[in-house]
């Protein structure tokens, strides 16, 4: 179930060019939403476990956060330091 909530939250892959990926001694990588709404990637999971367990948390947190302190992050997120 895990694995199925984090690939909805964002998801998790192997950017090698191995036959097996699966298999592989590199490290999986996520892509998600942050909370400015901008994607973002994280590096460096030994298995897929460890970073469908990061998606999640990263999940949690943004629902966590309350919406008006969300909504001031992404408008703060789309300024230029010139602003």
């Amino acid at each position: 179930m895990a694995r199925q909530l984090a690939r909805d939250m964002g998801s998790f892959f192997k950017d090698c060019g191995c036959a097996r990926p699966s298999r592989c001694p590199h490290s999986y990588a996520i892509r998600f939403r942050n909370g400015a709404g901008r994607q973002s990637e994280e590096d460096g999971f030994g298995t897929q476990d460890e970073a469908s367990e990061r998606l999640t948390q990263i999940y949690t947190e943004k629902k966590r956060t309350a919406p008006t302190v969300a909504e001031a992050r992404r408008e703060l997120g789309q300024k230029t330091v010139a602003e």
